[in-house]
């Protein structure tokens, strides 16, 4: 439990926005069956963050963090 929970900590301290932490947290244990390992997601959402979706209007159209866990947007190219 608390490898996992750093992990989702981890996740939390790098997400760009930090919103709706429990249904979050809810979202992190839905998809810990189908979700890569920590560093991949960091890796993606890093990649992610550079994207002109993620840049414009100050951030205004990143996703809720248990959405972009709920869509496996750690796939998207």
């Amino acid at each position: 439990q608390n490898a996992k929970l750093s992990d989702f900590e981890l996740f939390w301290e790098i997400y760009p926005r930090r919103q709706k932490k429990g249904d979050a947290m809810k979202a992190w244990v839905q998809t810990e069956n189908i979700r890569p390992c920590i560093e991949e997601v960091i890796a993606a959402i890093q990649e992610q963050e550079k994207s002109v979706q993620w840049q414009k209007d100050a951030g205004q159209f990143i996703p809720l963090p248990a959405s972009w866990l709920r869509s496996w947007q750690w796939a998207d190219e």
